[in-house]
Formats: C-alpha cells, structure tokens, sequence
C-alpha cells in the first residue's frame, strides 16, 4: 500500500512539471527599461525650501540616462508628488523627447499646481514617468515600486530616483 501511495505522489508531482519551468519562464516578458537618473544639477537628491523667503527659491533638476549608450524611452513626462502621497501625484512636464532635460522650479510653481500654500515640512518628490513602447512606468505608482527605484545606496555613485523637496 505505501508502495502505492509512493508511485501515485510521483506521478502526481511530475505531471506538474513542464517544459516552461526555469529562471525565467517563456510566459513572462522581459522588457528592456532605460535608467532614467534625477537630480539637482549639484548632483544631489535633495534640497530645502526656505518658507520665508520662498520668493528666492529656484530648484534646477536635471533628468537624463544613467547610461548614456542605452536605448533611450519614447518619452518621459515628469511628475512630481506631495508629502509621499502616490495618490498625490501631478504632471510637471508632458512629453519629453530628448535627454538630457533640465529644467527649474520654483515656489510659485508648486502653489499653482497644487492649489495650496507652501506650508513647513511639506515635501515635494520630482521623478520621471517612463514610456516604454506602449506600457508607461510611473514614478510614483499606488502600489508597489516607482519605476526608477534600484539598488539600495546607487546615490553613492550618481543615480536620483527622484529629487525632494522639503519646507523648512
């Protein structure tokens, strides 16, 4: 009977099996998505808005490949969220054809696209959204990671997910 059982739990477990099981399955897809690296044209990730003198304040952002030799995305649009909200995120700059892609902001900005004040301790992420053939990958997604999340401690040579803004 347990000789059986043996046979029986064998076929069962190698009719499971199939020619699609590996490291990578042929039913998923792998899509090559450029790097895309963000920060202030310091280098740095991260800046401070002073709330008292806001009116002075000009952050100047820089996207660009992190490789420069790597297929570039359709386009980009630059997005920016409030206080790491992902369902606070709005559109900065649509379409972006060609990288590098500076550009500035400044205190006024942030008030008119979010219909508020500036208000101590606010932050403000800059990231991009990235168009890939037909699929977009958002910087800020609801759930899961950003499209330009990576390995921990990349800061250390170069790469910006995304710039912050913090009022102070």
């Amino acid at each position: 009977m347990k000789r059986i059982i043996n046979i029986f739990t064998a076929i069962i477990l190698l009719s499971g099996c199939s020619k699609d099981d590996g490291p990578i399955p042929e039913r998923v897809g792998i899509e090559d998505v450029p790097v895309i690296t963000t920060n202030l044209e310091s280098g740095a990730t991260a800046a401070t808005i002073t709330l008292s003198n806001q009116g002075a304040f000009e952050g100047k952002l820089k996207v660009a490949m992190y490789f420069a030799d790597a297929k570039a995305p359709a386009k980009i649009d630059v997005v920016v969220r409030k206080n790491g909200s992902a369902s606070n995120v709005k559109l900065y700059k649509a379409d972006v054809a060609s990288l590098p892609f500076s550009f500035s902001i400044k205190a006024t900005d942030l008030e008119t696209l979010f219909g508020k004040a500036l208000a101590v301790d606010d932050t403000y992420d800059f990231g991009p959204d990235i168009y890939v053939g037909d699929k977009k990958y958002e910087a800020f997604p609801i759930t899961g990671a950003g499209a330009g999340s990576g390995v921990q401690g990349m800061s250390v040579i170069g790469f910006g997910e995304y710039v912050r803004f913090t009022v102070k």
